[in-house]
């Protein structure tokens, strides 16, 4: 029932906000074609909408049917869907932008009614107020552009600079490791096997002696956990393959039948059975000889049931008290943290380094950078967004990820492979 409404409030504010741009659209031919030239193009014009948006019917099928767009060919999902895509993103810019350009104007409306000019407007002055009308189409024809440009480049990944993070009481056994982070891949319609396969390439290229996953490995079904497991298999490092859950591996996951409760078992047996060990508010000690480093990794926030978007200190503390549950020794910890805010909490259990990811870089993308941090939707919801943090002697990084929410876009955010290295301080 809820992702009955959640589809039907999701296609009421696509027609909307088409039938505004429409709407425009055609008092714009209006005033500038008469009688059946007129009419002629405001058919073209509609005809256009038409088809731009087709591929939503498509996705309407689908869903009726019970099936996704993961079924679809990647080939078909290219060329038929990412230009809708883009367009949806297009929209979404433009209902921030013209709602308050529509409050403004009604605005200037009304003063008008209230303080009508003593003279009528000229000819020069209709004329220009038509130039801008028809200027004003420039703007979501560059944010159609910009956006086809994001989606159709949304998979060039990047693999960022190796950072070096100093750990007081670092063993020497463990001095110059490295780790390679991967999050956020939503396995699923746009992240399939075959980019999957790219990622893993690309991480073993790098030759670190420990790799982690911090969270979401599936995107919001099982339909591809095989696809996701043959790929993931082919990671190698020295030091073992580790990962945790995101919230996205809970949307993933089906309910246990008694319990209607999604324990991500599915998912937790797929990746050990292929090589991820998966610390579920657990730790692994890492052993050298008689040095050590351990390995904390978190449940989703320590996840409150029935709602896998809540984010509870308390409920995170819990879960590294049972991630710590019996451990006695003092080795370095590195912490493995769906959600970056878990770095308020890791102070309190000596977190050297936090590994975090969920923030897809701001929601993937960034208008702009103020003093090194990004302007985006995300910049709002976290305190921390992207890249390397410090706070005293604990370092955080937020990983940008790999896959999408929603739309396969971004911009000025590429998809990212991280790397560190620790040293000793």
């Amino acid at each position: 029932m809820r992702a009955l409404f959640s589809a039907l409030v999701a296609g009421l504010l696509l027609a909307g906000l088409n039938y505004y741009l429409y709407s425009k659209a055609r008092r714009l031919v209006r005033r500038w074609r008469d009688g059946a030239q007129a009419e002629r193009w405001v058919r073209r014009v509609r005809a256009g909408f038409v088809l731009i948006n087709a591929p939503y019917g498509v996705l309407l099928l689908l869903w009726l049917a019970g099936g996704g767009l993961h079924q679809v060919p990647q080939p078909v999902l290219r060329v038929f869907f990412y230009p809708f895509f883009a367009w949806v993103a297009t929209l979404v810019a433009l209902m921030f932008l013209a709602f308050p350009a529509e409050i403004a104007a009604g605005i200037v409306h009304l003063l008008g009614r209230l303080f009508p000019p003593r003279r009528p407007a000229t000819a020069a002055v209709l004329a220009r107020r038509n130039f801008l009308a028809a200027a004003a189409w420039g703007v979501p024809a560059a944010l159609f552009a910009i956006f086809t440009k994001g989606v159709y480049g949304s998979l060039d990944l990047e693999v960022s600079p190796t950072v070096r993070i100093p750990v007081r009481g670092l063993p020497a056994a463990f001095d110059g490791v490295t780790i390679t982070q991967l999050s956020d891949l939503h396995a699923g319609a746009f992240m399939r096997e075959a980019d999957m396969a790219r990622v893993v390439e690309v991480a073993n290229g790098l030759r670190s002696e420990l790799v982690v996953i911090t969270g979401d490995i599936m995107d919001s079904s099982l339909d591809l956990l095989p696809e996701a497991q043959r790929a993931l298999s082919r990671l190698r490092a020295p030091l073992g393959v580790f990962g945790i859950l995101g919230n996205h591996d809970y949307y993933a996951d089906r309910p246990d039948p008694g319990t209607g409760y999604a324990g991500c078992r599915w998912i937790m047996e797929g990746m050990e059975a292929v090589g991820v060990r998966m610390l579920r508010s657990r730790h692994a000690s890492l052993r050298q000889g008689h040095d050590e480093l351990l390995i904390v990794g978190l449940d989703w926030t320590g996840m409150v049931r029935g709602n896998p978007n809540t984010y509870s200190s308390a409920a995170t503390r819990a879960a590294l008290r049972r991630a710590l549950d019996g451990y006695r020794g003092d080795a370095p910890r590195i912490l493995l943290a769906h959600h970056p805010h878990a770095f308020i909490e890791a102070g309190e259990f000596q977190a050297a380094l936090t590994l975090a990811g969920h923030t897809h870089g701001g929601g993937q993308v960034v208008v702009a950078e103020h003093n090194g941090r990004p302007l985006a939707l995300g910049s709002a919801v976290f305190r921390y967004v992207k890249g390397l943090y410090r706070e005293g002697n604990r370092y955080l990084y937020v990983s940008r990820g790999l896959g999408f929410v929603a739309l396969p876009i971004r911009i000025n955010c590429p998809p990212e492979i991280s790397r560190f290295q620790l040293v000793k301080a």
